[in-house]
Parts: structure tokens; sequence; C-alpha cells
């Protein structure tokens, strides 16, 4: 107080000096600052004597700094990681033309709910059509000629090479009528599992090649989630595991079960893979749609667990303050930790900690150690 008296009479003085020389401003400065220091020296001088006759002075001139304060209990603590995920489907087909010819007629639209066997898109197929007739009445011949002489040969009438010319032309007719409709059945797609028409590239009336894209079928009966997870994590994950799955276009977060774990390592990402269930929800899955899995590789029930932001670092390493009573009062004292692991600003204290022990919270900015605390409602700081 007496300093900052002097300081305000220094900067006076110095103001009401305007008409004075540069020159004897800076003596006035030096003479004042000279003061300054004397009675600095005084001030100084004067405390020492006081608490040689009265050890209680310092005590009741310290300041007190007001903190809250927080105990530290044994609790559940887990640690998670994330990684990128995605939905997929078992079932997601894209099915290409078996062979060449017009595009006929679409029997579906995009969106479409189809089911096993239902006819999709039908290309032109005339000729192999025609031969099918043209077979078939060739076989009824073949057959009929056949029959007659089975019936001719059981009654030993006729010879057995004509019998076999009959019976082997009825059997080759029959190959060739198959054959012919299997390439029929080509010019016919239809869907190889129920589901739904996720997009047609058939146009109406162009010639689709063989190998030629046509249409996708997905199944969103038989939709997973997977993702890749770093190698460094083996033997942290099993199958059953439940954890959480986040979808950010949603903004919603789920819990599901872990499914499958791969055995093997993808050399070019040292990853592998986990598959996880698509837990239900209303929320439209689509293959390719991306989320983020939250996996818990660690868990201690009984942890000493602090807020990260009250942790702090000196030379010895880090810190926290805590409340220790004095015969002076209430001070804050530095309690050096050894940290565990990290997760959403808490961080677990494996050493240096005991259960019960209160910590300084707000103010721990402020304080220093061996200062006076005085604990306040975090609402007054």
């Amino acid at each position: 107080m007496r300093l900052t008296y002097i300081i305000f009479l220094t900067g006076l003085m110095i103001a009401c000096g305007g008409g004075e020389s540069i020159e004897e401003k800076k003596q006035k400065l030096d003479q004042l600052k000279a003061e300054v220091s004397q009675l600095n020296r005084q001030i100084q001088e004067l405390e020492s004597d006081i608490v040689e006759y009265d050890p209680n002075y310092s005590a009741v001139t310290r300041q007190h700094t007001l903190v809250s304060t927080m105990e530290v209990m044994p609790q559940p603590f887990e640690h998670k990681f994330e990684v990128r995920a995605s939905v997929a489907s078992r079932r997601n087909v894209l099915i290409s033309a078996e062979t060449s010819g017009r595009i006929e007629s679409i029997h579906v639209r995009e969106g479409d709910q189809v089911r096993k066997g239902q006819l999709l898109i039908t290309q032109d197929a005339s000729i192999l059509e025609n031969s099918v007739e043209e077979l078939e009445t060739q076989l009824d011949l073949a057959t009929t000629l056949y029959q007659k002489r089975a019936r001719l040969w059981e009654q030993n009438i006729g010879s057995e090479v004509q019998y076999l010319e009959a019976k082997n032309t009825m059997q080759t007719l029959q190959q060739r009528l198959e054959t012919t409709n299997s390439q029929l059945s080509q010019s016919r797609i239809r869907a190889p599992f129920n589901g739904v028409v996720d997009d047609i590239d058939a146009k109406l009336g162009e010639t689709a090649m063989m190998g030629s894209p046509m249409i996708r079928i997905l199944s969103v009966d038989e939709m997973h989630v997977e993702a890749d997870v770093s190698e460094k994590y083996l033997g942290r994950i099993s199958k059953g595991d439940t954890v959480d799955l986040f979808f950010s276009s949603f903004d919603v977060e789920l819990k599901t079960v872990i499914t499958s774990v791969g055995h093997v390592i993808n050399p070019q990402n040292r990853t592998f893979s986990v598959e996880m269930a698509v837990p239900k929800s209303d929320i439209p899955y689509k293959p390719n749609l991306v989320g983020v899995v939250r996996i818990r590789d660690y868990y201690r029930p009984d942890a000493l667990v602090v807020p990260s932001e009250l942790i702090q670092r000196d030379n010895e390493g880090t810190y926290v303050y805590v409340v220790d009573n004095t015969e002076e009062g209430l001070v804050a004292a530095k309690a050096h930790i050894t940290l565990g692991r990290s997760y959403r600003a808490m961080t677990e204290v494996v050493e240096g900690l005991q259960a019960g022990i209160t910590l300084v919270q707000a103010g721990h900015r402020e304080v220093t150690d061996g200062a006076l605390v005085q604990i306040a409602n975090r609402e007054l700081l």
C-alpha cells in the first residue's frame, strides 16, 4: 500500500512538472526511485522486527486464495478408442449380362422389394425361342418313334440297331433342348435372393454385351458393421464385447455387440477386421454408411480419477494441488502423481494419491505450493 502511494506521488510530480526540461525530469525520477528503494528497505526491516516479537504477524498478513475442492474416491473407470466403421451387406450383388442381346423390358424400379427368382430384366432372345420351338417339335417326333420302336423291341420285332438309334436320337434332342433352354434363361435376369433393387444400369432398348453391369440387388436383412482395428489392440477385443456405435449423419449413439474378430493382419495397413451387429433402430441403414465405433480396451472398477484439467507439470513431473490442514490453516500443497490412461477429460492416477484426499479444483491455477486457501462455493469464484 505504501509503495503504491509513493509510485502515485511520483507519477503526479512528473505530470505536474510539464515545464521542466528532460534532464531535470530524469534527475527527479532517479531521486524518487532512490527514495522508494530506501522506503522498501525500511519496510522490510520493520516487518522483520515485528515478526521477531510477534510470530503470528506474518500469518495474519498473508492473504487467502478462494478455491473450491473435490474429494477423490474410488470409482469405475474405462478407456475406449475410436475407429472408423461402415455399414456393409453380405449380399450386395451387381448382376451383369450373361449373354449379348437387346434389352427388351425392365420389370422393376429402383427401391422395389424383390423375391428370389423374380424376373427383373428381359433381353431379346427370339432366335433361341425359335430354336426351342423347333427342338420341341423334333423331340416330340423322336419320342414317339422311340416309344414305338421300344414296344416292337419288347415283342422281338425289328432290329436292336433301329431301337438304339431311335433312343439315341431322342436323348440327343433332349440334351440339345436343355442346353438351348439354359441359353434362353441367360437372357432372363432374375433376383438371386430376396432383397431391394438398389441401382439399375440397364437402359431399355440398348444392346447389352456379355459382362455389362445390369442391376444391383442388396439384402437389408443381412447387414453388419465392419471396422479395421490396429494390430496393437490384439488381445484386448473379443467376440461378444459391447461397443458404442455413433452415426454423425443422424447424431445418434447406439449399443451393439462384436460378432466376429479377424485372425489375419492386413500387411498393407497392419490392421485386423472386426464385425458388429447392426443395432435395431429407426435409422435407414445403407451400405457404406459411415460411423464411428468406440471400443473399450481398459476397465478398472476402483480407480482414482481426477479431472485432466487439474493436472500440471513442473521439473519433477506431473502434480495436482491437494488441501492440507496445518497450524496456519488450510494450505495448498503439491502432490506429484503417476498417471494412467485418460478418457473424456478424466485421468486415472496410479500413484501419488489416496482415497479420500481433497483436491483444489477451481482456483488451481492461482494457488502456489504452501499458499493459504479458503474453501468457497464454486459459484463464488
